[in-house]
C-alpha cells in the first residue's frame, strides 16, 4: 500500500532519535558581566584638522602628554571591553589648545557613545579611536571565574519540563503570552529599562586637577 505524500514528513520525524524527547534548554555560553572593563596603556585618538580636512591618528601613552600642532593631548585612563562583550572603548582624556580663548576638554570619551564627550573647538575635532598597548588594571578575572560568580538567571524546570516551578497548590503558572486556564491570556511582564552602558570607573586622581569634578559616563 502506498502512503500519501503528506504522510512522509511525519514518518521521517518519527524515526529521528530525539523526536520522542522534549526540547532541552542549551546551557548559555559563559560571558563577562556587562560592567566589565580591561585597562590598556595606550589611547588612540583621531584628530581632524577642520582647516585642511586632514585626519591624523595620534597614540597617547597613559599618563603622558602628546603634542599635536597647537593641541596637547593627555590620557589618564583607557579601557576596553573584554572578549564575549560587545566591542567598545572609553578613555579619560584632557585636550588643551594653545590658541587664546580656546576651551579645554576633560572627561570620558567613548566609541559607543560619541556624543557623551565632545571637544568643542573651531579648528580641531578629537575622537577616541581605540585602546591599545599592554593590559593593565583593571584586569578582569578569568572567564571561568567570572561565569561562576555571575548569579544564575535561568528558572528552575518544573515537573512538566516547561521551566516554571509549580505553585503551592500544585498547578503550573501559565507562560506569559499564552492562554490561562480560564481562556484569558496571561499578562506580559513589564519591560525593564536598560541603560545605554554601565558606568565607567572613576579615573585615578591627578594632584594637578584637585577640585575638578569628574565626569561619569552612564
Amino acid at each position: 500500500m502506498r502512503l500519501p505524500a503528506f504522510c512522509l514528513p511525519a514518518l521521517v520525524l518519527a524515526t529521528l532519535p530525539g523526536a520522542a524527547h522534549a526540547a532541552e534548554w542549551l546551557t548559555p555560553p559563559a560571558m563577562y558581566p556587562p560592567d566589565t572593563w580591561q585597562g590598556r596603556t595606550v589611547a588612540v585618538v583621531r584628530v581632524l584638522d577642520k582647516l585642511d580636512a586632514h585626519v591624523q591618528q595620534v597614540e597617547i601613552p597613559v599618563g603622558q602628554d602628546v603634542p599635536y600642532k597647537s593641541l596637547t593631548l593627555h590620557a589618564t585612563s583607557c579601557l576596553q571591553r573584554p572578549a564575549t562583550l560587545a566591542a567598545d572603548s572609553a578613555a579619560w582624556l584632557e585636550v588643551h589648545d594653545a590658541h587664546e580663548g580656546m576651551a579645554a576638554f576633560q572627561g570620558w570619551m567613548a566609541i559607543a557613545e560619541p556624543s557623551t564627550g565632545v571637544f568643542q573647538n573651531p579648528l580641531y575635532d578629537v575622537q577616541l579611536a581605540s585602546c591599545g598597548g599592554d593590559a593593565v588594571a583593571p584586569v578582569p578575572p578569568p572567564l571561568s571565574v567570572a561565569a561562576a560568580q555571575a548569579p544564575a538567571t535561568a528558572p528552575a524546570a518544573g515537573p512538566d519540563g516547561t521551566g516554571a516551578p509549580p505553585l503551592p497548590d500544585g498547578s503550573v503558572p501559565p507562560v506569559p503570552g499564552t492562554a490561562a486556564p480560564g481562556g484569558t491570556p496571561a499578562p506580559q511582564p513589564p519591560p525593564v529599562a536598560r541603560p545605554l552602558s554601565p558606568p565607567l570607573p572613576v579615573p585615578p586622581a591627578d594632584p594637578a586637577d584637585e577640585g575638578a569634578a569628574p565626569l561619569m559616563l552612564h
